[in-house]
């Protein structure tokens, strides 16, 4: 008696088109898993240079800024949130990075297929329970697949994230 030792071309083509009808189902949802993976990033790091820039504005006791830079250095009035930023310490509290000024940390520019805004151009954490600047930093998807999150600063300079604007209404993308 023979055995059969393979699979035939049939059995080959039908396993084929199962298994492309499973990944054309499942592709849509990893791409939107990576999308919120993405937002999720851009967000943690937005609040972990908040959350260095308040520690570093207590300890030393000195006017801490946070601005948007795309080159790592100055900070800009014009452009978006995602081409980087920088926390420094603001010594003449003019809200720029200027020459002589300690630039403590500067962070990247986001993921391709993320963009972010805020309110401000410039947040700065003041010590000893001194107002700090509040405003709300928005992340979106550019091909719409999340939605948007914020992080809303308090005038404290504690941040949380939510899913709509600090005055309630729904979040805008840039």
């Amino acid at each position: 008696m023979f055995r059969q030792r393979g699979v035939t071309l049939l059995e080959l083509l039908i396993v084929l088109i199962i298994a492309g009808i499973v990944f054309s189902q499942v592709l849509p949802a990893f791409s939107a898993l990576m999308a919120r993976n993405r937002r999720s990033m851009a967000l943690n790091r937005f609040v972990t240079a908040l959350q260095y820039a308040r520690s570093e504005s207590l300890k030393r006791g000195d006017y801490v800024a946070l601005c948007k830079s795309a080159d790592g250095a100055h900070c800009m009035s014009g452009g978006y949130w995602g081409e980087g930023w920088l926390v420094f310490v603001d010594e003449d509290r003019d809200r720029t990075h200027d020459a002589g000024e300690t630039l403590l940390r500067q962070f990247p520019a986001l993921d391709n297929g993320m963009l972010a805004r805020a309110n401000r151009n410039v947040f700065t954490l003041r010590p000893f329970g001194l107002r700090s600047t509040n405003g709300t930093f928005t992340v979106c998807s550019t091909d719409a697949a999340v939605d948007p999150r914020a992080v809303i600063v308090s005038v404290t300079g504690r941040p949380r994230i939510s899913d709509v604007a600090a005055d309630g209404s729904a979040l805008n993308c840039p």
